[in-house]
């Protein structure tokens, strides 16, 4: 498969090719799915996007425990920051994907990412954004908590799921940046903003969302190079417990992301959005 021959290591020097490696596989991914799947496009897309991503990732986790195994917690943040930045672009580059099939589709994307639609439509409605635009803003640690309710449990299967599936994880990577895609979409047909406003709504996203998403990243990582360590190395051995410090110390960094994430999108993302929306 040509695909299977990416060199991981040209990823890793130029992340930002890893955006439009992103980008590839959310359109192929979607008109595959419309094609042999167009019943269930919107389920269907994600797990052929994820097939095409995987091959890059499980190359990239090879890389990572690699170094892992040698340097342990040393030059922590210089051994990790090219993989991050992969994995982020990626993110990155799924999420322009999908915000570009929802704008060349219009009224189309409802049906195509019906699914997406659904999960939205579980955690909040349209009554529930009224509410948000009509009635004062109150932020509050209530809120932070019913956000941690969400995300550290997600936090937790993307470690599992890495554990036992290594790249596999992706998955939820692919379902959260379509999910995303389409509540910005559905956010701004409610708003009927014009594209300068849709703009400036996008950035005040992005202060609680890339922090969001490296939490998520970090524990997809931290399991992931767990389980490839636990099929390499020998159990307990130095090599080995180098990897599982190292990835404990991810999957840490990972839950205060997580939680610096939820105060941002109270207290500071949802205040901006309610000035200017």
């Amino acid at each position: 498969m040509v695909l299977e021959g990416l060199k991981s290591d040209l990823v890793e020097r130029r992340p930002y090719v890893a955006f439009f490696y992103g980008v590839f596989a959310a359109l192929v991914g979607y008109a595959a799915a419309r094609i042999f799947f167009p019943l269930q496009s919107s389920v269907a897309m994600l797990f052929l996007s994820t097939l095409l991503i995987v091959p890059l990732l499980m190359k990239l986790l090879d890389n990572e425990e690699l170094r892992e195994r040698t340097f342990g917690i040393s030059h922590f943040l210089s051994n990790h920051k090219d993989v991050l930045e992969c994995y982020l672009f990626l993110f990155l580059g799924l999420f322009a994907g999908y915000l570009t099939l929802g704008s060349i589709t219009g009224e189309g994307f409802t049906n195509a990412f019906s699914f997406q639609d659904r999960v939205l439509s579980s955690q909040m409605s349209s009554r529930t954004i009224d509410d948000f635009f009509n009635n004062p803003l109150q932020p509050s640690l209530q809120q932070v908590s019913s956000i941690l309710e969400r995300n550290i449990p997600v936090t937790g299967i993307l470690f599992i799921l890495s554990f036992f599936y290594g790249a596999g994880a992706v998955f939820l990577i692919v379902l959260n940046a379509s999910v995303f895609s389409s509540f910005i979409l559905s956010l701004t047909r409610y708003l009927d903003q014009t594209a300068g406003k849709s703009a400036l709504l996008l950035s005040f996203f992005a202060i609680h969302m890339i922090p969001e998403i490296f939490g998520f990243l970090l524990a997809a990582m931290a399991g992931g190079v767990i389980s490839k360590a636990l099929l390499t190395e020998k159990f307990m051995s130095g090599h080995f417990l180098n990897v599982l410090q190292d990835s404990l110390i991810l999957l840490m960094g990972s839950v205060l992301l997580i939680i610096l994430a939820a105060f941002l999108e109270v207290f500071v993302t949802s205040s901006l959005f309610h000035a200017y929306a």
